[in-house]
């Protein structure tokens, strides 16, 4: 019976993959659209989107079948002609069963769709920052032999698998028992369902089955077995030791904040706050010293389920301040070395918009002045105005409208993190200009959004010229005195949200689709033939306890009810006043189909 459950729920996160994606409407309104399926690429690691090495990165969807790996698809709305001619000239075009597809880089090669499906957000943020990232380059479609095949649908199996085992590793290894208890019944489910999976691979003989289900009992048998050691202990010792360490975890973040400047102590005592929901620890200064009152275990008969879940919640915000407080002790503090001007590698914002703008002068259509608005954007981080628009949309609709989540940083690559107190001291002068520059942009915005609008007007057109000229000589002057690596990733920026907000476990099966999501100047929504990593090459991750949302921005919802996403920063987007808040709209749906919306959001520090 429980089988019989859960695959039903594969069935309907199978048909949301296939058929659900585009529900924003689309571009192509005037035309007769086709939903058309496309096979997308996602790279592994994720590092790959940002330092991409043809060695060590491996395209995980290369060989995907959409039964198998219904992740690997996507669903856009295409002009019905456009989709006629694919099938006659797409390289990628794939048929198995009653399936068939193409590859998303057949998209390419038709100029038309370029600005439709938002490519050129890409397009752009490559040729600004080209230079800093190394990201994957379009290969094209290769068929992959039955062999290829065969080995890319059992890969999948064994990264899926280490998905559902990793939560439960660490269950063990912190005593989080309830949870535990939790992610075993699921793991047990999902494994009943690759074992049917394996059942109907369609390129496999009986001996390569029965080898593969053996191979992944192994597997389940490693990775689980310091949750079975665990399980032997009667539950008033697990709960004993479960205290025990998240008082050692609190000794530690308050040893480690004793090392910090007062200022950064007080942001991370006021983040504490949030542990106040559900364990009140009373962190504050007393003095020169810093008091907090440690957990306490209460009758054991109470601790299970209620108290233990409670902990989970308060586990999850001690480990982002503890990794922050971490991070805020390897900061540059006055000691910042500046590099010589002619040293430094930074991009050519000048020569980046004045293109744009000679473009549009030279033929003002529509798609060359959305091209200006979008560099603008990309390179001033400035809000897109058809995002803001999509996000308006979405939030009308939606049942919360400001979920706001949990923002702390990490360190990244043990650098030392830039700050953007000390990146505001060290040069006065390039603070200001970056200043004048964002505030300029948004006028900049304004202007091409009133001519999208209204139409064009020499006026108008003087007006953002003059706008643009005064960039370009602020962007000339901070070339000669620029002396901070201010586009070098030095921190990771993660933001925590609570779906939500109940105590008890999430057992039920529920869909969480991204809808829309804005950062750096550019947003995404699922219509767009780029994938969220491919957009935003700084995604370092983007998941549940239980999952990646990579690359369509679909997964589905833990029992924790969160959702994590972390971010590679520099000191250029970290500290823009553009670029203070990041958006996020998520669509859950439970088996039964009934949809409800968030907006989840988060207002950066900027410490």
């Amino acid at each position: 019976m429980e089988v019989t459950r859960v695959s039903k729920f594969v069935a309907l996160n199978l048909k949301l993959f296939v058929f659900s994606l585009c529900n924003l409407g689309s571009a192509f309104a005037a035309e007769a659209t086709c939903p058309t399926n496309f096979q997308v690429i996602n790279y592994s690691p994720q590092a790959c989107y940002s330092e991409f090495n043809e060695q060590n990165c491996t395209d995980t969807c290369s060989a995907a079948d959409p039964v198998f790996q219904p992740s690997c698809f996507k669903q856009l709305s295409i002009p019905c002609d456009t989709v006629a001619d694919l099938k006659n000239h797409a390289t990628g075009f794939q048929q198995r069963g009653s399936y068939a597809w193409f590859h998303v880089t057949d998209l390419l090669t038709y100029d038309a769709l370029l600005s439709d499906l938002n490519i050129f957000q890409q397009e752009l943020y490559l040729e600004l920052y080209g230079e800093f990232v190394n990201t994957p380059k379009n290969f094209g479609f290769s068929p992959a032999s039955d062999q290829f095949r065969r080995e890319n649908f059992r890969l999948s199996l064994l990264s899926a698998l280490d998905t559902l085992t990793t939560p439960l590793r660490y269950a063990a290894l912190y005593r989080r028992y309830s949870l535990g208890i939790s992610l075993e019944t699921q793991l047990n489910d999902s494994l009943a369902t690759m074992m049917n999976q394996i059942d109907s691979f369609p390129y496999y003989s009986n001996t390569q089955r029965n080898e593969l289900k053996a191979e992944l009992e192994i597997v389940v048998t490693q990775q689980t077995r310091y949750w079975q050691l665990l399980k032997k202990y009667n539950t008033n010792q697990i709960a004993e030791g479960r205290v025990s360490l998240l008082n050692k975890r609190l000794k530690t973040l308050a040893n480690t904040l004793k090392s910090l400047s007062p200022d950064l102590q007080t942001v991370i005592i006021n983040k504490s706050l949030n542990f106040d929901r559900y364990i009140d620890i009373n962190l504050q200064k007393c003095g020169l010293d810093l008091c907090y009152e440690e957990i306490v275990t209460p009758a054991v008969a109470l601790f299970y389920p209620d108290f233990d879940l409670r902990l989970l919640k308060f586990e999850q915000i001690l480990t982002a301040l503890n990794n922050e407080a971490a991070a805020l002790s390897n900061i540059y503090d006055g000691n910042y070395q500046v590099v010589e001007p002619h040293l430094l590698k930074l991009p050519d914002f000048s020569g980046f918009i004045n293109n744009k703008l000679s473009n549009y002068k030279a033929n003002r259509s529509y798609a060359n002045l959305e091209r200006l608005a979008t560099a603008i954007n990309i390179a001033y981080l400035s809000k897109n105005q058809t995002g803001k628009e999509t996000l308006l949309q979405l939030t009308q609709i939606s049942d919360v409208t400001n979920n706001q989540g949990l923002s702390t940083l990490a360190s990244f690559e043990s650098m030392p993190i830039l700050l953007c107190n000390e990146f505001s001291q060290i040069n006065p002068e390039l603070t200001n200009i970056q200043q004048e520059s964002f505030q300029l942009s948004l006028q900049g915005r304004s202007i091409i959004s009133q001519i999208m609008r209204d139409g064009h007007t020499q006026a108008l057109l003087d007006h953002l010229t003059s706008i643009i000229a005064r960039l370009n000589e602020l962007a000339a002057r901070s070339v000669v005195i620029a002396n901070v690596e201010q586009f070098t990733d030095d921190r990771l920026l993660t933001v925590n949200w609570t779906l939500f907000d109940t105590l008890p476990l999430n057992e039920a099966h529920q869909l969480i689709e991204i809808e829309y999501f804005d950062y750096n100047g550019m947003f995404w929504t699922p219509k767009m033939s780029a994938g969220l990593s491919d957009l935003f090459p700084a995604i370092h991750s983007l998941s549940t306890v239980t999952g990646s949302l990579l690359p369509n921005g679909i997964a589905v919802n833990s029992q924790l009810n969160t959702l994590q996403l972390t971010l590679k920063q520099a000191a250029y987007s970290a500290c823009s006043p553009n670029n203070k808040e990041i958006n996020m709209v998520v669509k859950i749906t439970d088996e039964q189909g009934i949809v409800s919306r968030q907006v989840l959001t988060t207002t950066l520090d900027q410490i």
